[in-house]
């Protein structure tokens, strides 16, 4: 019989046997390795969700809240050389509301100048011995404020510069590229660690993984409960200053993110190097900024006050200053 057929009716017949057959690949758990797109995770991301207390859109984001939670709206930032963005860009299609914060524009506060040829690049070393893991109700994790090498650099710390007269100009594309504004859960911390947010207004989306956890925002207005379900998503405006993200019951590490103007921003890499650019020739006061080391208090993670160490450096272009720091607890 399939000699006399054509080819055509023979691939026809394959196709219809391929898509009537009972047989389902296998959903794999959220967030697991395998969950490749269309298991339980993609399905909880792509629920469309409706409730009284949301907006007329129905592709807006969604996020459980508590009742009387003021934030809303829409969205791992900074750089390692001289502040390009390592993903976070807020996306166009989930455009922010029109948030305001007072005193914050668009335009810059210093005479922005093409053609700075200075720049700042140095080291940030970790003085002492290595934290040592923390025991937590999730499980056993490395401290979240550092990232400490053998040769005891240090990454992931932020270095910025806030006061300038003359600075460079800043990418835009009908608007500013904002650097930073995601945190997302993975399993036992959030990451990252410590971020900024720049320029302001922009926004801050946290990003859950296969495990509900209901979490603690602190920012400069005070904290606030959020429920993050499971592939869930929580939206908020960034408010300038520091915000801290962390699990209410004490279980996750947590995640610090630094939200200002700044055009002058690195964070350090896992060499424990940065860079700053495009800077005109002058004294400056550069600042140093890294999380607390978490400490356990009955079984929950708890911190204190970040560390922060300025120094002051002369730039005198075009060869690059040298700053490096060290630090400890």
């Amino acid at each position: 019989m399939l000699a006399g057929m054509s080819a055509r009716a023979v691939l026809l017949i394959a196709v219809m046997t391929a898509c009537g057959s009972s047989q389902r690949s296998r959903m794999y758990p959220a967030g697991s390795d395998k969950d490749d797109g269309y298991g339980d995770l993609a399905q909880k991301s792509a629920r469309l969700l409706t409730s009284p207390d949301t907006d007329a859109s129905l592709f807006a984001p969604r996020h459980r809240h508590r009742p009387g939670d003021p934030y809303g709206g829409d969205p791992y930032g900074g750089a390692m050389y001289g502040g390009d963005s390592y993903g976070g860009a807020t996306d166009p299609a989930n455009a922010l509301p029109g948030w305001t914060i007072p005193g914050a524009g668009r335009s810059p506060r210093y005479s922005a100048t093409l053609g700075l040829t200075g720049a700042i690049e140095g080291t940030v070393t970790w003085r002492g011995a290595p934290p040592a893991p923390l025991l937590t109700a999730c499980g056993t994790i490395e401290n979240p404020a550092v990232r400490i090498a053998a040769n005891h650099t240090v990454g992931g710390v932020l270095v910025y510069i806030e006061r300038i007269a003359v600075g460079r100009t800043v990418p835009s594309f009908g608007r500013p590229a904002v650097v930073g504004g995601t945190v997302a859960k993975r399993g036992c911390v959030l990451a990252p660690a410590l971020q900024i947010v720049t320029p302001l207004p922009a926004g801050l989306a946290i990003h859950g993984d296969a495990t509900e956890v209901t979490l603690r925002v602190t920012s400069p207005s005070g904290p606030r409960p959020f429920d993050l379900e499971q592939a869930g998503r929580i939206v908020l405006q960034a408010q300038p200053g520091v915000t801290r993200i962390e699990a209410d019951d004490g279980s996750l590490g947590a995640a610090w993110v630094v939200a200002s103007d700044t055009p002058y921003y690195a964070i350090t890499d896992d060499r424990g190097r940065f860079r700053i650019d495009e800077l005109a020739a002058g004294t400056y006061d550069v600042t140093f900024w890294r999380p607390p080391l978490a400490d356990t208090a009955n079984g929950r993670l708890v911190y204190g006050a970040p560390v922060i160490t300025h120094r002051s450096v002369k730039v005198a272009p075009p060869r690059p200053a040298r700053l490096d720091v060290a630090i400890d607890r």
